[in-house]
């Protein structure tokens, strides 16, 4: 009796035990298939959207570069760029919901703040005189001799300057904001920035009077811009009477209009090189960001940076 009752009890449980195993051990195989097939759906998406990146936002920022080398040769205020003209983000819409913004400066955002830098208000490393590159942040009258006297000069990137003897790294960033290897050396007093008007020998209240009356000074667009639609901006359209013109605005002693008359030769009114910014879209997908220096009066690209 017991050995018909006991042999059948022990049989089910057994069988039960493997089947659990089995079935988690399936359980587990299926998880494995599942989680690498998860990874690869996600890397072909990636993989898509990189390539649809690629493939796309080249022609698309190639398209804006032959727009915007046809819009300033037509540019009806070709005689001065304004920080306000510069800095004004534009939108280019195409076929399939493509679209593509830019605009001419680099901004920097540092906390609540952004800073505008155009390409043509900074400082030529290449022509500017030892003078000028002591007073840049961060190098004195040794280093500027080091640099002015480099056998890498002229130099072709700015991050060149590295390399000059004696400069270091935390040296190199409080004045790589004011610099760049473009252009002629001439500077655009509309979207110089203070530190630019400071190294090249202005006082701080001839400084601040330039920045505060450029930011005041209406400058009506022309006559036949009015049928464009254009809007009145602020800035400095012409250098022949700016000294008179911040006579009205502020006062200004006899070594300060001194100043400001020997470094006219340096200024102008317009940026002979700019900094393209143009960022794809895709719909709402942002594609890749340009940082293209150009030359608009030749058309010619000067550096084009992939970000």
């Amino acid at each position: 009796m017991s050995k018909l009752f006991s042999c059948p009890a022990h049989k089910p449980q057994k069988n039960n035990g493997s089947i659990l195993v089995i079935c988690l051990w399936a359980i587990m195989v299926l998880s494995v298939l599942a989680m690498a097939l998860t990874s690869f759906v996600f890397q072909e998406i990636k993989f898509a959207r990189a390539y649809r990146r690629i493939t796309l936002s080249l022609p698309l920022a190639r398209s804006a570069l032959a727009s915007v080398f046809y819009l300033r040769e037509k540019d009806p205020t070709a005689q001065y760029d304004t920080m306000q003209e510069l800095s004004r983000e534009e939108r280019i819409d195409f076929c399939a919901g493509n679209s593509l913004r830019y605009y001419f400066v680099d901004k920097i955002i540092s906390g609540e703040n952004t800073e505008i830098i155009d390409e043509g208000a900074l400082i030529n490393l290449n022509t500017a005189s030892i003078q000028i590159l002591k007073r840049l942040p961060g190098v004195g009258e040794d280093l500027a001799e080091s640099i002015a006297n480099s056998g890498m000069r002229p130099f072709s990137s700015v991050n060149e300057v590295l390399l000059v003897e004696g400069m270091d790294k935390e040296n190199f960033l409080l004045f790589k904001d004011l610099v760049t290897v473009y252009g002629s050396g001439r500077i655009n007093i509309n979207t110089a920035s203070k530190g630019v008007l400071l190294a090249l020998g202005l006082d701080n209240d001839s400084a601040d009077a330039i920045i505060s009356f450029r930011s005041k000074n209406r400058i009506e667009p022309p006559v036949d811009a009015f049928a464009l639609g254009l809007e009145p901006e602020y800035g400095i359209a012409t250098l022949s009477t700016l000294l008179d013109d911040l006579r009205r605005f502020t006062t200004l002693g006899l070594r300060q209009e001194q100043d400001l008359l020997s470094l006219l030769p340096v200024f102008d009114v317009r940026s002979e090189y700019l900094r393209f910014n143009v960022d794809a879209y895709f719909g709402e997908e942002k594609g890749s960001h340009y940082s293209i220096v150009i030359h608009p009066a030749t058309k010619k690209v000067i550096s084009w940076r992939e970000e």
